[in-house]
């Protein structure tokens, strides 16, 4: 069974209007698709509107139905987390329910800067971010992410936490991070210790390969085996922000969870979470 439940559409930051991309989805043989736009963040116009989140719950569950033969089509949310702010979106707006949603980090605040930067953003933000807002100390920024993660993992609901290692994203074009390093994979090995107390799941992103920026996925090898070793569940998402990539490097992510030690995988359908063979 072939599922993906992280696609962004034109309600956010994505290209192409969720019909084409549904029809994208069918001819590619998907079962199960899932869009994820991104959550309201004030000030963001790559973000959903706050006003526009009713609209685009009802526009997904109207090409739902009209799909219904072909393809089970899922309305979802990605919940940006950002630590200085205490109001997590609450998982319905009005009487739009959404039927899942994903916790991920793509924010950090900055004091000297007295500004939110993204952590995943253009190489010349996250230098800035490092340079200015941390004098240099890319370790902190990285620790900091990752604190980030733990707090929302503590103190939120989510249904799974999406790109755990997105922080690396940059990784090859300014070389801040060497994630072989010790204190690295202490400081991740903390955060998968919380996913598994709270037994969230973690999503396998082939994102950052199929947009150019990473040759690795999130997460990368080393970083799930140590998931595979606590038995945190893994589903395999694409994250495409164009149709075309609605199910890239599947069967690299597919391999990779094999080599891990994974047999199985979560999808999520009308009945519920449920894991199925890989």
């Amino acid at each position: 069974m072939k599922t993906n439940y992280h696609t962004h559409c034109n309600f956010c930051d994505g290209f192409g209007d969720p019909e084409t991309i549904i029809k994208t989805a069918i001819d590619k043989g998907i079962d199960i698709l899932g869009f994820s736009s991104h959550s309201p963040i004030e000030g963001e116009d790559w973000t959903l509107a706050a006003d526009e989140v009713p609209v685009y719950v009802q526009r997904i569950r109207e090409l739902g139905e009209k799909y219904k033969e072909s393809i089970l089509i899922l309305a979802g949310m990605e919940m940006d987390f950002i630590a200085t702010n205490s109001c997590w979106p609450i998982k319905s707006w009005g009487d739009q329910s959404l039927d899942y949603v994903i916790g991920s980090v793509h924010w950090l605040y900055s004091q000297k800067l007295d500004r939110l930067m993204s952590v995943d953003g253009p190489e010349k933000e996250l230098s800035m971010l490092i340079d200015k807002g941390y004098d240099g100390n890319a370790r902190q920024m990285v620790e900091d992410y990752y604190h980030s993660i733990a707090l929302m993992i503590t103190r939120e609901h989510f249904d799974f936490l999406g790109h755990l290692d997105v922080v690396k994203k940059r990784n090859k074009a300014l070389g801040f991070l060497n994630e072989k390093e010790d204190w690295y994979l202490k400081k991740v090995i903390s955060v998968l210790e919380l996913l598994r107390k709270k037994e969230v799941p973690l999503e396998i992103n082939t994102g950052g390969i199929s947009r150019g920026a990473t040759e690795d996925l999130y997460p990368s090898q080393p970083i799930l085996r140590e998931c595979c070793k606590r038995n945190i569940p893994i589903l395999i998402n694409s994250d495409s922000h164009n149709p075309d990539h609605l199910d890239s490097h599947f069967e690299m992510a597919r391999d990779a969870a094999m080599d891990a030690g994974y047999r199985e995988q979560m999808i999520l359908d009308l009945d519920g979470w449920k894991s199925i063979p890989l």
